[in-house]
């Protein structure tokens, strides 16, 4: 059992809460029972940790775990992951353009995933998908999702044989007369400013979703209804 929080695993662990750190060992952190069993279930699980006795994982005192979690309760199980770098494009992607908060992200993760958008691209000024917050909104999606970084200009410009539809609360394709294609790609914007300015530009097809009464909808929700008509 390792009960000093001055112990060397213990910082190498928490030196993970950081981006930069996360990025350099190319490791992140899961918390809770259901994202260890997911993480083992991908494959992708290096180092299991529990505060109770356990075989397969290290045994941590409470007071260790709680110096490592994020969360304000302490979990039972914590786990170290490697990131994946797959780079395969599927016939549904959803591009991110300056998502930053780490709910929406995730919750635009476990959509994905139910909805067949198996490739997210994630745009330069996006929220860290590692980040614990993500993590725990994705409920494990993000172990059965494939990424791909970078800026989303340059992705679009280089994005062959796909259908694009960018996103318009004014201008748009009503929803229900958007044209499905075998290849489709999604941009949804930041949460504030929508998609930027040299994306639309582009002028791509937009997607517009009628609604009564109200503006605009969270991104999150506008994301999830697109990709469960376009599914």
């Amino acid at each position: 059992m390792i009960t000093s929080v001055e112990n060397s695993k213990v910082k190498e662990i928490s030196k993970l809460k950081l981006a930069k750190y996360r990025k350099s060992e190319q490791k992140f952190i899961v918390e809770g029972s259901h994202l260890v069993e997911e993480a083992h279930n991908a494959n992708v699980l290096l180092e299991a940790f529990s505060i109770e006795e356990k075989q397969g994982y290290t045994t941590l005192s409470p007071v260790v775990m709680k110096k490592i979690c994020n969360t304000d309760t302490v979990v039972k199980e914590i786990g170290i992951c490697k990131m994946e770098n797959k780079t395969n494009l599927c016939s549904r992607i959803l591009i991110l353009d300056g998502i930053q908060d780490p709910g929406n992200m995730g919750t635009l993760m476990r959509s994905a995933n139910a909805f067949g958008f198996k490739t997210l691209f994630i745009g330069n000024g996006c929220v860290d998908i590692y980040n614990d917050k993500v993590i725990r909104s994705s409920q494990g999606a993000i172990f059965k999702l494939n990424f791909l970084f970078g800026n989303v200009l340059e992705f679009l410009l280089n994005l062959k044989d796909y259908k694009i539809y960018g996103t318009n609360v004014v201008r748009g394709i009503s929803l229900d007369k958007v044209k499905r294609f075998n290849k489709m790609a999604i941009v949804l914007g930041n949460e504030g400013n929508g998609i930027s300015k040299e994306v639309e530009e582009l002028s791509l097809d937009n997607i517009y979703i009628s609604m009564e009464n109200t503006e605009s909808l969270n991104v999150a929700v506008a994301g999830s209804i697109i990709m469960y008509e376009l599914k």
